[in-house]
């Protein structure tokens, strides 16, 4: 089961860090839709992209505005592939570098202080935690900088608060770990895990998902857990839709998640051992969606489509 997970894996950082190997990463586009809610499903409408190239346009994650997003866009510099993390403005689709570096930078995520953003920087073999400034032309900005000297390497991460990071920690097995950048200290929660990591909307509880079965085709089985960072308590939730291996949160607590091009909610505030489903976006994404994003405000939401090779 671990040689399966780590398959999964290999589609996003741990193999990043070659250019060579970068130059062959699959293509994605992302696409951005308004999003309401109608007895208790959601619903998506104008479905437009936001990308629009050939290249690794992923990771969307949006603003506590709502009407912004930062993504990972692969780019050529001097010859050289690599990824930078990107600030897009929905309202023009303006598209600003943020980091603008001649290594790798993925998953950016908001950190809580609000004029930071945290990667995971991939350069000499190694990928770690690094903060950069959300407004880097400020002349108040703060320098960019590395969070944890120690923890290596790092594949995904959500803040707990400013203090306290989730990470995924690769390895064999994949690790779920809680590290503290004050004291800088990291500790192993749980294994076999997948890549997705959020704080519950509505809720101090982070979740993630763990792999635990397979099923006769070898495809992990996952299920959706929560934990609680201050009393490390591990609930099962729920079990992921068959083949999907991310999700993501709805502003109202929902989970969402995709079959192919049909997307499923799962309600943790009336929870089921059923997804239901509630958008067929084959029309946009024909050959299936990974990721998912919803703004704080419960009004837009972003996919990455798959893209042929």
């Amino acid at each position: 089961m671990k040689n399966r997970i780590f398959a999964y894996v290999s589609l996003g950082l741990c193999m990043v860090t070659s250019p060579s190997v970068l130059a062959n990463m699959p293509g994605f586009d992302i696409w951005q839709g308004e999003l309401t809610v109608k007895q208790g499903l959601l619903q998506i409408s104008e479905l437009r992209p936001l990308t629009h190239r050939a290249q690794y346009d992923n990771q969307p994650l949006f603003l506590p505005d709502g009407q912004s997003l930062l993504y990972t866009a692969a780019i050529e510099q001097d010859g050289i592939e690599q990824t930078d993390s990107f600030l897009l403005q929905l309202a023009d689709n303006n598209k600003l570098n943020l980091t603008s570096s001649v290594v790798s930078e993925y998953s950016p995520t908001v950190m809580p202080d609000g004029v930071s953003f945290s990667v995971i920087r991939a350069f000499d073999d190694k990928q770690k935690l690094w903060s950069y400034p959300l407004q880097p032309q400020s002349q108040n900005a703060p320098a960019p900088s590395e969070l944890l000297k120690d923890v290596n390497p790092v594949g995904y991460h959500a803040w707990v608060d400013a203090k306290r990071v989730l990470l995924f920690v690769l390895g064999e097995p994949h690790t779920l770990q809680l590290a503290d950048i004050t004291q800088q200290t990291s500790r192993v929660i749980d294994s076999d895990i997948g890549a997705s990591l959020y704080k519950i909307p509505g809720s101090e509880l982070m979740s993630y998902t763990a792999a635990f079965a397979l099923t006769t085709n070898d495809e992990a089985v996952w299920q959706l857990k929560s934990f609680n960072p201050d009393t490390d308590e591990i609930k099962v939730l729920t079990r992921l839709p068959s083949t999907a291996y991310y999700y993501a949160w709805s502003a109202d607590g929902k989970a969402i998640a995709a079959q192919g091009s049909i997307l499923l909610q799962w309600d943790n505030k009336h929870p089921t051992d059923s997804w239901q489903a509630f958008a067929d976006v084959s029309a946009q994404c024909p050959l299936g969606v990974s990721r998912i994003a919803v703004n704080a405000q419960n009004s837009k939401i972003a996919l990455v489509c798959a893209l042929p090779n």
